[in-house]
């Protein structure tokens, strides 16, 4: 019998895959449906066992740009909507131009002044430039001592009012008047009868106040344009002074008339787009020398002898006394009012009141007389016979000083750390 070899033992591999059903592999999408990959951002992690040290990339969701790009709009929207008034046309033009001419370059200060002669209350900083407005011309300087204007005129007592990049210039107890907007004169104009006060607004609109025709006197308002808007006449009472809110659709009248020997000045509040006064208030032997409509719905008169002052939702004005003390210098920014009093009629001691509303004042001591007043931001500069001192407006705690020179009529601050100085023939700029 013969013998057969054993044969070796086979296993048969048996593998599920093999007995179910072939599903057909899906073919990749065309690129033109591919999505655009997001932004990856590579986080590395540590060496555990799973990692292995390797980096992974994190895709940030597109609903993270999405939100972040709605944020920004809604952000720019709603500063372009609270300062909507402001921005017209000729406001960014005007500044647009000083910061365009702002690039130029000068020698440095001191600068020596165009024409023989600047008031103290004809010197002051807009958009950190000096400005001055003499006997010849209104001027303009950048930081460097660079002109960016000078602007000529012919005006015998000429007196400066400014408000967001706007001047009114006019030739006071005469006709003549100027607006300027940016670096540019808009309206050179002439009044029939004599002006006795002006206002500017932000929004380039602007007021006069003039010899009355038939009664006392008249205020006259008109749009950035030069067309008359509002007029309205005074039969017993002087324009003394006026103020206009920041986009000119209100104003304030401070006026004075005799009445029985005694010295009676009224504030007339109107609104423009009705004819009658909408609030008037009456105060004996104060007479008005400065009003301001402030940023914050504040109105405040500065008098001789007392404050007046208002919130324009209610118009009650109340008076805030000085105590005998009579008013050395006083300046308006920023809806507040700073005002320097002082017991003494030539020299000695001040206080210096800090007013943020209706409410009581801040109180500075000073140690001699304030001669003028400057402010920017949180920090009030008063000129003390040849220095000049900051204060903290909130905290009323001095902050630094420097000498300015004897012969200095005013200071402007250009920001909280840097000053221009009004001498006598030149501008000189200080550095704290």
């Amino acid at each position: 019998m013969a013998r057969h070899s054993k044969q070796p033992d086979r296993r048969k591999v048996i593998q599920l895959k093999d007995h179910l059903p072939q599903q057909p592999r899906k073919a990749p999408p065309p690129d033109e449906f591919l999505e655009e990959e997001s932004p990856r951002v590579e986080i590395e992690y540590g060496d555990g066992p799973e990692s292995g040290g390797k980096k992974k990339a994190w895709q940030a969701p597109k609903a993270f740009y999405r939100v972040s790009v709605a944020l920004l709009v809604a952000v720019l929207g709603l500063a372009i909507w609270v300062n909507r008034e402001n921005l017209t046309p000729q406001n960014i033009s005007s500044w647009l131009q000083m910061q365009v001419a702002g690039e130029g370059s000068g020698d440095g200060y001191p600068v020596s002044l165009t024409g023989s002669s600047v008031t103290a209350g004809n010197f002051l900083s807009v958009y950190g430039n000096a400005v001055t407005l003499s006997d010849t011309s209104l001027t303009i300087l950048d930081s460097s001592g660079g002109e960016l204007a000078s602007l000529r005129h012919s005006y015998s007592q000429p007196i400066l009012k400014a408000a967001g990049g706007h001047y009114l210039l006019y030739n006071q107890n005469s006709t003549g008047y100027m607006l300027v907007s940016g670096t540019e004169i808009k309206i050179d104009g002439s009044m029939e009868r004599d002006i006795l006060a002006g206002a500017v607004s932000n929004s380039g609109k602007f007021a006069l106040a003039t010899q009355g025709k038939e009664g006392a006197s008249e205020l006259t308002v008109y749009l950035a344009n030069g067309e008359e808007q509002f007029t309205y006449s005074f039969a017993q009472d002087y324009i003394t002074t006026l103020a206009l809110n920041e986009d000119g659709t209100w104003a304030m009248v401070c006026t004075a008339r005799s009445q029985g020997g005694e010295l009676v000045s009224k504030i007339t509040v109107f609104n423009l787009n009705q004819s009658d006064p909408v609030a008037e208030y009456e105060v004996q032997d104060n007479l008005l020398l400065g009003a301001y409509w402030g940023e914050n719905d504040v109105l405040y008169a500065v008098g001789d002898g007392s404050l007046i002052r208002a919130k324009s939702s209610d118009l009650a004005f109340s008076e805030y006394s000085y105590d005998g003390r009579t008013p050395t210098a006083f300046q308006f920014g920023d809806g507040k009012l700073y005002l320097s009093v002082s017991a003494y009629q030539h020299a000695g001691p001040c206080t210096l009141l800090v007013f943020r509303g209706v409410e009581e004042p801040v109180e500075i001591q000073v140690a001699e007389r304030v001669q003028a007043l400057s402010v920017s931001g949180g920090t009030v500069g008063a000129l003390v016979e040849q220095e000049m001192i900051l204060y903290d407006a909130s905290t009323g705690s001095e902050l630094a000083r420097a000498d300015v020179g004897s012969d200095a009529k005013s200071v402007a601050l250009a920001n909280e750390s840097t000053a221009y100085v009004l001498g006598g023939s030149e501008i000189r700029r200080l550095q704290f």
